[in-house]
């Protein structure tokens, strides 16, 4: 009965979900003669309205049906976060997604919609935080400290922890990276059609970087972190459903086929404009892919000893105690570093920058920046670290940063000396 209700729930959520997003792109795909700047009418309010709201209760059905699976008995109080904290959740999650696609996907959107829009996309964030503790609270007390946690959907199963599952799983973590590769994917075309007027400039872009970077993910890890077995074994590289990808591979190889494909595909695109749109979002999609981390139990430190991690909400803290201790949460640290990486390229080095290095310089901060975290982090890990080759490939991975930036300037001084324009539009100036 459990596995039936969460599996309804599932369906009624993607499906509310689903039908949101229809509803945004034919919205921002409509053309209408003479209406300079489209404007959302009732009708069309009430229905984002309502589906934003039912969102919320097929998040609650779907949470029930998590706690009949676990069989667990919730006290008032535990019924009383699940329910908030699940209807906040999901109906944060189905505002933030409209107004984020709104926002970004229709500049020429009525401009007090517009920003009515932009206020909810930057209040969605903080109410998902909440709903997010306030559900989770509602039932992680009834996971045994050092159990772990369900990192996966079985249709045959429910929901399975690490080891558990046999057969066809949707695993969380795949999820996470897909929902992480999407952020990236609106951004860029929406900067695309700021600069070319046009949507769907990145469709193909996206998913031929995307896929290119899931092989590198998979190549870096078998051949360059574990290669006595997977030389030894060559077929159990396309063994991917039982994991085993390193981002370093992924972020190098996607970032590798997305240039070359601009290149050949998309030549009327600057190379360096793409470049500073696209690769400083993969930080966000790193951000967000942590979270897959978090739910396998990996990407975590050294161990405490003690509850250091009193501050954190219940789910995290419990999930962290591995092998008899609490372990530092490396997935969170990294993962929130990340998201303020992107931030700070994207828009303190952005604007400061821009006039006196010009474009392609967000690209390479994001291989200094990913250096750094990689640096900082390594040794975080455990407490006999070693300087193993992941440690050393983030010192390659911030001298290439450097170089490029150099590399930029250079290109940037001599364009200014023969008075060109810039790609943003904005004339360089002597």
């Amino acid at each position: 009965m459990g596995t039936a209700l969460l599996i309804i729930g599932l369906i009624l959520g993607f499906g509310s979900c689903g039908y949101l997003i229809y509803r945004l792109q034919k919205f921002c795909k409509r053309h209408e003669v003479g209406v300079e700047h489209p404007k959302m009418e009732g009708t069309e309010k009430i229905i984002f309205m309502v589906l934003v709201l039912i969102q919320g209760l097929f998040t609650i059905i779907s949470s029930y049906g998590i706690i009949s699976v676990k069989d667990w008995t919730l006290n008032a109080g535990e019924h009383v976060m699940l329910i908030f904290g699940s209807y906040i959740f999901g109906s944060a999650f189905a505002m933030g997604l409209s107004s984020f696609v709104l926002y970004y996907w229709r500049p020429d959107f009525d401009e007090k919609q517009r920003k009515i829009a932009r206020i909810l996309t930057f209040v969605a964030i903080p109410l998902l935080v909440v709903g997010l503790i306030l559900f989770t609270e509602g039932f992680a007390h009834h996971i045994a400290l050092g159990e772990s946690l369900p990192n996966g959907i079985s249709f045959t199963q429910g929901l399975v922890t690490p080891g558990q599952s046999s057969g066809f799983t949707i695993k969380f973590y795949g999820i996470l990276i897909v929902v992480g590769a999407l952020f990236p994917l609106a951004i860029t075309d929406h900067m695309f059609y700021k600069k070319y007027g046009a949507h769907n400039l990145a469709d193909t872009l996206f998913i031929f970087a995307f896929l290119m970077g899931v092989v590198g993910a998979r190549l870096w890890f078998c051949l360059v972190l574990e290669p006595e077995h997977y030389l030894a074994h060559p077929a159990d590289i396309l063994k991917i459903t039982q994991g085993g990808m390193a981002i370093q591979g992924g972020a190098l190889l996607g970032i590798a086929a997305g240039v070359s494909f601009v290149l050949i595909f998309r030549k009327y695109i600057d190379i360096r404009y793409a470049m500073d749109v696209a690769i400083p979002t993969i930080l966000i999609a790193q951000c967000i892919g942590r979270w897959g981390n978090f739910f396998n139990q990996e990407v975590y430190g050294a161990g405490l000893g003690t509850d250091a991690l009193g501050f954190l909400p219940t789910i995290i803290r419990n999930n962290m105690f591995i092998h008899g201790e609490y372990r530092v949460p490396l997935f969170l640290i990294e993962g929130t570093i990340n998201l303020a990486g992107y931030f700070i390229i994207r828009y303190l080095c952005g604007k400061a920058l821009k006039c006196h290095v010009g474009l392609g310089y967000q690209a390479s901060l994001y291989l200094v920046w990913y250096g750094i975290v990689r640096i900082v982090m390594e040794p975080l890990r455990n407490s006999s670290f070693e300087y193993n080759q992941s440690w050393i490939t983030a010192f390659v991975m911030m001298g290439a940063g450097v170089a490029l930036f150099i590399m930029f300037f250079v290109i940037h001084k001599i364009r200014m000396n023969k008075n060109l324009e810039d790609k943003y539009g904005d004339k360089i100036k002597a």
